[in-house]
């Protein structure tokens, strides 16, 4: 069952269903007092198409937004595992790309360097919010208009 979240209207509606980030008080406080005024920041002043929505998917907590990096316009969902933040969230696009460097199973983003450890990772819990995911979704969406263009992936450090 999907449950769209309203951030700007009432985001306290969300602590009677359980989530990752609500198993527990900080992941609580991280939610409400960081993750939801992000969000609500983020959105500001942005054309609808292009708004993230918080949706709950039974007990994952989802980010539902729309990129445009360069020619395309893509689907993409980021969500929230339940151990967020300490583990980084997980981005993947619902357009259908072709297969290239970087993209993982089920169309999933390589933005933290999966399978990577804590300390090898790319994701910092202490600097990076979920709308930081959204950012660098929009950067590999770029990378990927240009490697679909020219061949190249346009980042060295990815390669």
């Amino acid at each position: 069952m999907e449950n769209e979240i309203s951030i700007l209207h009432s985001p306290f509606c969300i602590l009677h269903s359980p989530m990752g980030l609500l198993d527990s008080e900080a992941g609580k406080h991280r939610l409400l007092s960081v993750e939801i005024p992000v969000i609500e920041r983020y959105n500001e002043g942005r054309d609808p198409e292009f708004k993230i929505r918080l949706v709950r998917l039974g007990t994952t907590l989802m980010l539902r937004y729309n990129l445009k990096p360069g020619h395309n316009l893509y689907q993409v969902e980021t969500r929230l595992v339940s151990s967020y933040p300490t583990v980084p969230p997980e981005t993947r696009v619902i357009t259908p790309l072709k297969h290239c460097p970087h993209l993982l199973e089920g169309q999933t983003l390589c933005l933290w360097r999966q399978g990577s450890t804590r300390t090898t990772s790319r994701w910092d819990p202490a600097k990076f919010t979920s709308v930081f995911a959204v950012q660098a979704a929009w950067r590999w969406l770029a990378c990927y208009e240009v490697w679909h263009d020219t061949g190249e992936w346009p980042l060295p450090e990815a390669k």
